[in-house]
């Protein structure tokens, strides 16, 4: 059984792709930086989600000498030329609430219709063996809300209308979430590849 190293700190993340690739995989272990002991945390300065997402998969990778996979994710927002962008986690400091109510406020004066937005995630996985990357890039249409739901839900979720299933990103069921988001495709497309690569 191939072992898979989630290169990522974030709780809600790993367990976002744990689920997905049990949806979709039972031949690798997906395994965390807390089950190796790896507490490090790697900076997020690169230009592109690429970047960050690549850097953090080769840091953990080369660390672990695993297989690794290691995302970014950026809110792109219309309205306000595409911010908050690839620094949705970093343009404002605070708890997920805070970052919700910071763009809602920098929002106040727009309308629903003018509100457009979208998630853009690339999940990268690097080989420490043979030195190589994949890199698989989503993207989830939707809009912004005009007020904050106090709710489950990480990132920019309890904000974030999304169109395929007309909900709050925060009200989709797990597996909804994993069929339509970039984790959950990412995943997908790459358990399709890897069924191919370790034959």
């Amino acid at each position: 059984m191939m072992k898979i190293l989630i290169g990522t700190t974030n709780k809600d993340k790993f367990r976002q792709f744990k689920k997905a690739f049990d949806i979709h995989e039972k031949d690798f272990e997906v395994v965390s930086l807390a089950e190796l002991g790896i507490t490090d945390d790697v900076e997020e300065d690169g230009e592109t989600l690429s970047e960050n997402s690549r850097k953090k998969a080769q840091y953990f990778g080369k660390k672990s000498g695993l297989m690794t996979l290691a995302d970014d994710t950026g809110l792109f927002v219309d309205a306000l030329d595409g911010r908050p962008g690839i620094h949705a986690k970093r343009w404002h400091e605070g708890t997920y609430r805070d970052r919700n109510l910071k763009l809602l406020e920098e929002l106040k004066d727009v309308s629903r219709v003018k509100r457009t937005a979208r998630y853009i995630g690339v999940v990268s996985v690097y080989d420490p063996k043979n030195d190589i990357f994949w890199e698989f890039e989503k993207k989830t249409e939707g809009l912004i809300c005009e007020e904050f739901f106090d709710e489950d839900g990480f990132g920019y979720d309890p904000i974030f209308w999304e169109n395929t299933f007309g909900k709050r990103f925060s009200e989709l069921t797990e597996g909804e979430n994993l069929s339509i988001s970039h984790r959950g495709m990412g995943v997908k497309e790459l358990v399709d590849f890897l069924r191919i690569y370790v034959d």
